[in-house]
């Protein structure tokens, strides 16, 4: 129980973590965020560069957003914000 108290503590805030990529290839961070709605709109703009048609779009239990056309990919992805050393 103490364990779970100190990682707790040593997070801070959420951010939010735009990438894209291609299915099997992986892909890269386009940015991070302080809220989901800055996100918002940089979120769009790349869901709307994918070159194929959106065959589907989803939402998370934790509020990630996915967009997913042909093997191309958009991800707006919440993370605890580490502020402390993890290893103990």
């Amino acid at each position: 129980m103490a364990e779970l108290a100190h990682r707790q503590q040593s997070t801070g805030p959420i951010v939010w973590v735009l990438s894209k990529g291609e299915d099997h290839e992986g892909g890269d961070v386009l940015g991070v965020f302080a809220s989901k709605d800055v996100a918002r709109g940089p979120f769009a703009e790349a869901a709307r560069s994918i070159p194929f048609d959106l065959d589907s779009a989803w939402q998370d239990d934790d509020g990630a957003v996915h967009a997913h056309g042909g093997c191309d990919w958009v991800s707006l992805v919440p993370h605890s914000l580490i502020t402390a050393p993890q290893l103990t």
